[in-house]
Formats: structure tokens, sequence, C-alpha cells
């Protein structure tokens, strides 16, 4: 299960769609690090394996993109933030990449327009990350971010193998399980913690990908008539044999 954990480098068309979402929080009485523990148990329920997490802080600013760049990423304790071209956009760069039960950071500050910037930071790790130093450094972006005049929201993505994808009673001989079979799977798991309504669903051969409305989770994100709060999605590989699943809080946010 879930003990310690938490980079991978951010895709670059994340940058251009997210601009364009409306994050919502929900109006609960909880600190940050609490909804970011809260995502972390709820994962924990639905993944047996964690290879990979990334939180993403992500807003709109007034000002000088490399300025505000070396200022984030001195804070950070990063190295000098190199410019790179990235989609059509001037983008400031500075990464530490995570290493055995580190976090990793990434900062992409993004030219939007005259005097104008989108920053994304970055904190990515996998089982072996310290999750003490994760939550920190959360809650130390959150301070900095509000320093720095940004106003930011932030979203989370957890990924790894489904338990029953593997093997469990009704599997004996290790035959892979279905993508949607694997889905049912783990709502049932969550469903003694979560009252889960799924409100949209996409399938293909390969992969099953549900959307939720849950009342429980301090994250939304509008979508059409809903404020969505989780998506789980599971791809079958046929090469491992094995499930694929991801979680996004509110939404998926890196490939799955």
């Amino acid at each position: 299960m879930l003990k310690r954990w938490m980079m991978t480098a951010v895709l670059a068309v994340a940058i251009i769609m997210l601009i364009g979402i409306t994050q919502v929080y929900a109006e609960k009485s909880v600190s940050e690090g609490e909804k970011l523990d809260q995502m972390l148990n709820t994962a924990g329920a639905a993944i047996e394996q964690v290879d990979r997490l990334v939180l993403k802080w992500q807003g709109q600013g007034k000002g000088d993109a490399q300025e505000i760049a070396s200022l984030l990423a001195d804070e950070l304790q990063l190295e000098k933030p190199e410019l790179v071209r990235q989609t059509g956009h001037d983008v400031y760069r500075s990464e530490l990449k995570v290493s055995n039960e580190g976090v990793g950071i990434l900062v992409n500050v993004v030219v939007t327009g005259e005097a104008e910037y989108y920053t994304i930071i970055q904190l990515s790790g996998n089982e072996e990350s310290d999750m003490s130093v994760y939550l920190h450094l959360h809650e130390q972006v959150e301070r900095l971010l509000k320093e720095v005049g940004i106003k930011a929201t932030w979203n989370f993505s957890v990924q790894g193998t489904g338990e029953e994808a593997i093997v469990g009673a009704e599997n004996p001989n290790n035959v892979q399980v279905q993508a949607i079979t694997t889905v049912r799977h783990i709502e049932g798991a969550l469903s003694d913690k979560l009252k889960l309504s799924a409100v949209e669903h996409y399938e293909d051969a390969s992969t099953t990908s549900v959307s939720y409305v849950v009342p429980e989770l301090s994250l939304a994100v509008n979508s059409g008539l809903h404020q969505l709060n989780m998506q789980l999605a599971v791809h079958q590989d046929d090469v491992l044999g094995t499930n694929r699943v991801t979680l996004g809080f509110p939404l998926i946010t890196i490939e799955y």
C-alpha cells in the first residue's frame, strides 16, 4: 500500500490545456496539506503498488517571467532557470530530478504575453520518496506562491498497479483482468470510504476511464453540469500483462 513516496517531466500540452480550466475548491476548513493527505489515503485504497505521483501547482501572473522564475528557483534551492522553447512559448525552466527517497521539483514559468506568465511548480516521486518531505514542500510552495502574488491552484495524480490486475482469488492462473473489471474492483474498495457518483465515462479496447463526483473530496473542477472531484483510469498493458491504474484529483493530468 502507499507508504512513503513521490517527478516526471511536465507535459507541454498540459501547459496550454490547463490555462483554460477553471479550478474550483470546495469550501472546507482544512489545510492544503490535509487535503493532500486525504488524496493519498484515497489512492492507498485503490492502488497496490505506486510507481509515480505528480502534484502540480499552477497559476497566472503579471510581471517579468525570468525574474519570477529565478525567485522561485532560488527559494526552492534549484539551479538558475534555463530558457527553453515549448509549444511555441518561451519557458524558464529549473528542475531537480527525483532520486531514491527524495522528491523531484520542476519549475516552469511560461511567457504567455507581454509582462504576463503562467507558472507550473511540479512535485513528484515514487513509493521510495519521503512523504513528510513531500507534504512539507507542498505547503512551502503554497506559501511561496502567495508571497509572490500568484493566485494558484493544484491537482494531484497517482499512478501504479492495481492488486487485482496482478493476481487475486478469482484469478488463480494470473490471467490479465480486463480494465473495466479492475475499475469495478477499485470502485468497490473506495465505496466503503467515499460516496462515488460516476458522471463521465470513456472506454476503448484497452482503457477505461471514469470521472466522479465525490462530496468528501476537497478539490473540484467544473465540467459541464458537474463539479468533478476524481478521475480513475485503467489501461490494460498487453506487453507487461498488467493493468496500469491512474487516479487524478480532480482530474488526471499525466499520461495514462
